[in-house]
């Protein structure tokens, strides 16, 4: 993997090169990833017979898009690439929180049991974690492991430790380790309450951002977005841009249609035309490249619609109200990698 990325850095704009490592380098998530992708998207224009005319150029706004783009038949088109991180009006510290208090609580010094994890909330503020983790150690040294057992073994409840701080609340119950003193981590299990999931609103948001951010552009616009969260994929991101999928009822009739709830289509109207399109992929990260397929999908209602062009990708676009998909070609082969990467071909054992 970390061949792969040099390589692809190379390939790299030197001028810019230094900034992207350093990104690429961050501790920050959100930092990470968007350069991470940053860096595919180029990869993926390069090896498709695009060429990059310039790096973040200067727009009358003075703002930045990351690539101004040629295609093989000289048309142009901007370039920008974003994270799709969470909700609108989500806490973008929250999970930043929660991440600290988890790993707080897998440092916990217990060598006789795991703990298990039972969370709701996310803490909207900072926890005082060192605190945290001394308050549950001195409660797991106060367990004794026999009686443990042996109210386990009566089918009876085991121990178990509340936490309620700043929103966040964490039922801690004990599981006696088979061996008593092997393992660093404490954490063995963490579950958190349901809850209604929503990936497209996380899209969604991204490309609205997007559509606004610059202004009025003399060349069409596409914004490569990849979705974080565990359950977006292709049809979330299609929910987000032309609406979810709803049933319409009339008499004994049903038909199914779409809300005037997506990016592009409101219920005026289309709306955010400034976006040409979308290459979307879901949680793409350094270490996937060859799983993660990228889509294009396009905006009939664009002000300036995107050129036909050999993208390698698969492709999405409305034809009387019928999306129509184009197949692509896999990433492993867009980015001539092994079948099973990072870990080998497929002759390998």
């Amino acid at each position: 993997m970390r061949a792969q990325i040099d390589a692809m850095l190379l390939r790299y704009p030197e001028t810019y090169r230094d900034a992207l490592i350093r990104r690429i380098r961050s501790p920050n998530d959100d930092r990470h990833r968007s350069a991470v992708l940053e860096l595919a998207v180029h990869e993926l224009l390069i090896r498709s017979g695009f060429r990059i005319l310039a790096v973040e150029p200067p727009l009358l706004n003075g703002r930045s898009p990351d690539f101004l783009v040629e295609a093989p038949d000289s048309q142009r088109f901007y370039l920008e690439a974003t994270v799709a991180t969470g909700e609108a009006g989500a806490d973008p510290g929250a999970d930043r929180r929660l991440r600290d208090v988890l790993q707080a609580l897998d440092d916990v010094r217990s060598p006789d049991f795991f703990l298990s994890l039972h969370m709701r909330g996310a803490p909207n503020q900072q926890i005082a974690v060192g605190r945290l983790r001394r308050r549950i150690e001195r409660w797991v040294e106060s367990l004794d492991y026999d009686e443990v057992n042996a109210r386990l073994a009566a089918d009876g409840p085991p121990p178990m430790h509340r936490l309620e701080e700043h929103g966040l609340t964490v039922n801690i119950e004990v599981v006696p380790k088979n061996f008593r003193g092997v393992g660093r981590r404490a954490v063995a299990v963490r579950t958190f309450a349901g809850g209604q999931v929503n990936p497209h609103l996380a899209i969604k948001t991204s490309v609205e951002g997007k559509a606004g951010h610059y202004g009025e552009l003399d060349l069409p616009l596409v914004v490569a977005v990849t979705a974080l969260d565990q359950f977006a994929d292709l049809g979330s991101a299609v929910d987000a841009l032309f609406g979810t999928p709803a049933v319409a009822v009339r008499g004994d009739e049903a038909r199914h249609i779409r809300n005037t709830d997506g990016a592009w289509r409101g219920p005026g109207g289309p709306v955010n035309t400034r976006v040409s399109a979308v290459l979307f992929v879901p949680r793409l990260s350094a270490w996937d490249l060859a799983q993660r397929a990228f889509t294009l999908i396009h905006n009939s209602w664009a002000q300036r619609p995107l050129p036909p062009a050999p993208w390698r990708t698969a492709t999405k676009h409305l034809v009387e109200e019928q999306l129509v998909t184009t197949l692509g070609e896999p990433p492993r082969d867009v980015f001539d990698l092994p079948k099973h990467w990072p870990e080998g071909d497929e002759t390998e054992v």
